[in-house]
């Protein structure tokens, strides 16, 4: 398959350690997986009531929703991270990371890098994972869930990992220190339903409560 992306996008990517890609997944498959979701999540959008609150993690066996992840999606995640598509395999299932509207005032969760957990025993070097993504299955409006991006903050963190392999040989040890790399200013996105969000192994992100009126559906997927 020919290259997906254009080179302002893929310098972007480079340059701010994220980029996030409009439209990725065809309407007729995202429509189809956001009613998927709600299915799945046994919650009805017509009765708030069933819903929870806060942020719901889950694993679906559902091909509708694994849908999502098209040929197209995977080389696009391939090419931004330096890698041939081949060597990417589509998900088999879809894991979901459903933010729920909360009575609470909008806030976001302190800076974190993925993989690193101390019981999980990743390694920094050469990296933990290629590359992750974000899937919406919903439009996200201003302080609806949204996912804070922290901009290229993966080259401090490069570099404060780099300024002793020896110590930062774990990722739970560089997790808890990213901090000192000087983030800069976050970021919060709103992306739309269809929208992919893909972020380096090393770009600290963060989630946010959502007080808006509808819940913020997503997948989070990583090679």
């Amino acid at each position: 398959m020919s290259n997906l992306l254009s080179s302002n996008q893929v310098d972007q990517y480079n340059q701010e350690g994220y980029l996030l890609m409009s439209g990725l997944i065809p309407n007729s498959i995202s429509v189809k997986a956001e009613q998927e979701m709600w299915r799945c999540s046994d919650v009805k959008a017509d009765e708030p009531e069933t819903w929870t609150s806060g942020t719901i993690a889950a694993n679906y066996l559902n091909d509708d929703i694994v849908a999502c992840y098209t040929d197209e999606f995977i080389t696009v995640a391939a090419q931004l991270a330096g890698d041939d598509p081949t060597t990417y395999s589509k998900p088999e299932e879809a894991y979901s990371l459903n933010v729920f509207p909360s009575t609470r005032e909008w806030s976001w969760s302190k800076p974190h890098i993925d993989h690193s957990i101390k019981t999980d025993g990743y390694k920094t070097f050469p990296r933990a994972f290629r590359i992750a993504a974000m899937t919406y299955l919903s439009d996200v409006e201003e302080h609806g869930g949204g996912t804070i991006v922290w901009p290229r903050s993966h080259h401090r963190i490069w570099s404060l990992a780099k300024s002793n392999p020896t110590y930062y040989e774990y990722m739970w040890v560089l997790g808890n220190d990213i901090e000192r790399a000087d983030l800069g200013t976050p970021m919060e996105l709103t992306p739309n339903r269809g929208d992919v969000l893909f972020y380096h192994f090393l770009c600290a992100h963060s989630g946010s409560k959502n007080v808006n009126s509808q819940p913020r559906f997503a997948l989070n997927t990583k090679w």
